[in-house]
């Protein structure tokens, strides 16, 4: 993932606004965790940081669009992102705690942001559960595959959920 840090406590009181356009921030994580997007509008992302005495106010948009595939027919569609960011970031309290996902280190006295770290967040947190190339798609056919937004297939119906095939054998009396 990509290095990017911004040092936070010599900031001004009303804060600073930064803009960020490298698209290493998103490609580094999608290469580097294999993952099956690209970008296909590029990325832009403004981000205002505001200090606190116990941390900082991160606030901003997000902006691009990203090439990925369906869960339910598998085609690649375009998914737009669009998503403003309200966040706050405590300063870390003790050298003790776990190295869970913080986004604001401490070094020799000094608080620094991860910026790609939390920018890849943010793209994360915008990206739905389950991308769907229409809230209408058909999905592909269980038994040959065939993407059913495209045509149908000659498959017989399911004639009932499989998982209570041995229900089928019990007699009511």
């Amino acid at each position: 993932m990509t290095d990017m840090y911004i040092e936070t406590t010599s900031l001004p009181v009303e804060g600073r606004e930064f803009c960020f356009e490298d698209q290493r921030i998103w490609a580094d994580p999608i290469h580097e965790f294999h993952l099956p997007y690209r970008i296909a509008e590029p990325f832009s992302a403004v981000l205002r940081i505001v200090p606190h005495a116990d941390g900082c106010s991160l606030e901003g948009t997000l902006r691009g669009s990203l090439a990925i595939p369906c869960d339910r027919c598998a085609e690649e569609f375009i998914l737009s992102v669009e998503t403003e960011f309200h966040e706050f970031e405590a300063y870390p309290e003790t050298a003790s705690r776990s190295d869970d996902a913080w986004w604001i280190v401490e070094k020799d006295g000094l608080y620094y942001l991860d910026v790609a770290g939390f920018l890849w967040e943010q793209l994360q947190l915008a990206h739905p559960d389950k991308p769907l190339c229409s809230v209408l798609c058909r999905g592909i056919c269980a038994h040959c595959g065939t993407n059913k937004n495209v045509g149908s297939c000659d498959c017989a119906p399911p004639s009932g959920d499989s998982r209570l095939a041995a229900l089928h054998s019990l007699k009511l009396s």
